[in-house]
């Protein structure tokens, strides 16, 4: 019985360990040649197994890259959402996730290459960030902090800058504090007045929390 226990263990954390290298190689090529260069041979080659391995794990190269989103894009907007979960003030909420988004970009240039590559045209990237800046935003107009007659516009302009300035940054523009400039700048399109959200910019960025695997 033990035996049997230990070896399911191994071909488990085997077969953990082959899916996380396939979607690392997606995330590698898409990261330098865009989404258009992800073919099932490019990720295999990759990530060194066999093409036959690869439909052991994912039906197709849409799904490695669904996958890929799932681990790199809404397991950060669930920490940001258990980050600004109970906070109440709309304005942090906003300033807090904007500048956590762009400091991933910047401290891991290849997760931000993915996203600027996948950018609005990937209907998957679009609904996990989506509807967050939406929620965000809805929550500062129902409180009366924000001033937005369209939130669902204000939303596709937030994940809009927030590709636009990542590609600026990534791209070799040599600034100081890019997420806070990018927050303030978006707060400022909430309505939120210039002195206070270069105020609100500047306070203490909170670490994210751990989140449990599905």
């Amino acid at each position: 019985m033990t035996q049997t226990v230990l070896a399911l263990g191994r071909r488990e954390r085997k077969q953990a360990e082959t899916r996380r290298r396939l979607i690392e190689a997606a995330r590698d090529q898409i990261s330098e040649g865009g989404v258009e260069s992800i073919t099932i041979t490019s990720i295999t080659e990759r990530a060194d197994v066999a093409q036959g391995t690869f439909y052991n794990y994912f039906e197709s190269r849409d799904a490695v890259i669904d996958a890929l989103i799932f681990e790199s894009v809404e397991r950060l907007g669930q920490r940001l959402d258990a980050l600004t979960a109970g906070m109440s003030d709309a304005a942090h909420i906003y300033s807090f996730s904007l500048r956590h988004l762009m400091n991933t970009a910047l401290s891991d240039p290849a997760w931000g290459w993915v996203m600027i590559r996948l950018g609005i045209a990937h209907e998957t990237l679009l609904q996990t960030l989506g509807p967050r800046a939406a929620r965000d935003l809805q929550i500062g107009v129902d409180s009366g902090r924000f001033s937005i007659p369209d939130v669902s516009l204000a939303a596709a302009m937030t994940f809009g800058a927030l590709l636009s300035a990542m590609h600026e940054y990534l791209g070799g523009t040599d600034r100081d504090a890019p997420s806070t400039h990018y927050a303030e700048y978006l707060l400022r399109m909430a309505g939120i007045p210039a002195h206070e959200a270069h105020e609100i910019v500047r306070l203490p960025l909170p670490a994210l929390p751990e989140i449990a695997d599905a």
